[in-house]
């Protein structure tokens, strides 16, 4: 008998250091971190979001690209030429305004002297039409810019519903924590006087070792849900860039259900709003332009141009000539042309189809989360009927207890019960407040402001 007290005063003593590591985790002498602090910062470093961004970047200087297409187009070129090639060397006498009779004689024509040519030019060119394709270019550059911002903004959401998921997840663990360790607590403490009966020479019953297990049941409990809050809380540090030693959450997630509009009005706002459904209208519309400029690809292109040149072989003697003109050009037969206007046609309706798939896709996926917030809205009135009511049972227990009408394992046992229901409705908890976050994820409207409303309330319920 006297080893087994031996070994649960260890075990005792042990659970108290224990229990009071996991105070002095939570205790406030570490700045406890707010959604809202957190968020920003993991937005700030996250790879991902600073990749799309650089992605519209590019789209931007695309646009600037393409309306630049429209402007006139100026190059210099300048050569020096040395050669007795009879075509180079005649024509270079020609340019530069220095053939003469002698210029004809069959030997030099044949045979002529090696010749230099020193050439300077300044070309410009305009168009003037181009069938819609330069038009087109300045069209696609804008959906990339679009698509980039909703890829940036679907992103951004994503991420912080990652967030919200972590940080009420430790929240809800460090809640169920602190109620463990109550229990936790009592039971130690009645497991011991129960132990103390061993040296008045009784020996420990199956009562005793009933509540014995259900003590042990407890403390596991403790330690899943502080393992689950030490998880979630790396895991946002790491988002974050924080220090994991010194990054701790102390919160309470609000219990109030949050003000949301009805059923059919979301559907609505996630079908205008929606970043898949904005970047697939933005495929289509692409598609619809780029099949209008392939029909008309067999239109003609007109461009003008003019060009300024001198030739000479020395520089003091620069005569110069110009050219300009109006260029046509136009594709005369091109068989494949009927092919490639019916291949994008294809490629509109298949985009015209895919939209309205996920129209459907949304207003399900809004549907269920708007169920499932409501039900979990309505389950958290009745957990919370049921902790209140356990609550009540511990309390008459623990009177009887002490008249000793009941037995240990009788009270342990209740307070198991109340920890379930403890555990149960700070899930349910969770479950609303992210089911919340989740509805205005699928219907697009997950921004920093809800994450401004979520900390207004997290701190409010503090």
């Amino acid at each position: 008998m006297n080893i087994l007290k031996i070994k649960i005063n260890a075990i005792q003593l042990m659970a108290f250091f224990y229990v009071a590591a996991i105070i002095f985790c939570f205790s406030s002498t570490v700045q406890a971190a707010s959604i809202k602090t957190i968020m920003t910062k993991v937005i700030e470093r996250n790879y991902e979001l600073k990749q799309v961004q650089s992605l519209s970047q590019q789209s931007s200087h695309e646009d600037k690209f393409a309306r630049r297409q429209f402007y006139p187009k100026a190059s210099l070129e300048m050569a020096f030429i040395r050669s007795d090639d009879p075509v180079f060397a005649f024509s270079s006498y020609l340019r530069q305004a220095r053939f003469s009779q002698a210029n004809l004689d069959i030997n030099k024509l044949n045979y002529p002297s090696p010749t230099d040519d020193f050439t300077a030019s300044i070309s410009v060119g305009l168009p003037i039409y181009s069938a819609g394709k330069l038009t087109f270019g300045i069209k696609t550059a804008q959906t990339h810019i679009a698509q980039a911002s909703q890829q940036e903004i679907m992103i951004r959401s994503r991420l912080i519903l990652q967030v919200l998921e972590r940080y009420f997840s430790a929240v809800r663990d460090q809640a169920v924590t602190f109620a463990a360790i109550d229990a936790e607590k009592f039971a130690k403490s009645e497991i011991k006087d129960a132990s103390n009966l061993a040296s008045q020479g009784m020996s420990p019953g199956a009562e005793y070792y009933g509540a014995a297990a259900v003590s042990h049941g407890i403390s596991a409990r403790r330690i899943e849900s502080q393992s689950s809050y030490e998880n979630a809380v790396s895991s946002l540090a790491i988002m974050a860039g924080e220090n994991k030693k010194s990054f701790v959450i102390d919160a309470k997630m609000s219990e109030k259900e949050y003000s949301v509009p009805a059923l059919e009005t979301i559907i609505n706002t996630a079908l205008q709003s929606r970043n898949d459904i904005n970047i697939a209208r933005l495929q289509q519309t692409a598609l619809k332009d780029a099949h209008s400029v392939e029909k008309k690809n067999i239109l003609p292109s007109v461009q003008a141009f003019g060009k300024i040149q001198t030739d000479s072989y020395e520089v003091k003697y620069m005569p110069d000539h110009y050219t300009i003109g109006v260029q046509l050009s136009m594709p005369f037969l091109d068989l494949t042309h009927g092919a490639k206007v019916n291949i994008i046609e294809e490629q509109y309706q298949q985009a015209s189809a895919n939209l309205s798939s996920i129209g459907e896709q949304v207003t399900i996926e809004v549907t269920n989360a708007y169920m499932n917030y409501k039900a979990s809205a309505e389950a958290l009135k009745e957990m919370r009927n049921s902790r209140d009511q356990a609550l009540k049972s511990v309390k008459m227990m623990r009177v009887l207890y002490r008249q000793g009408r009941v037995s240990v394992i009788d009270i342990l046992r209740v307070e198991d019960q109340l920890l379930s229901a403890q555990t149960a409705f700070f899930k349910t908890v969770y479950n609303m407040n992210i089911a919340y976050a989740s509805l205005m994820a699928v219907s697009g409207q997950l921004s920093l402001d809800t994450v401004q409303t979520i900390n207004d309330l997290t701190q409010e319920a503090r």
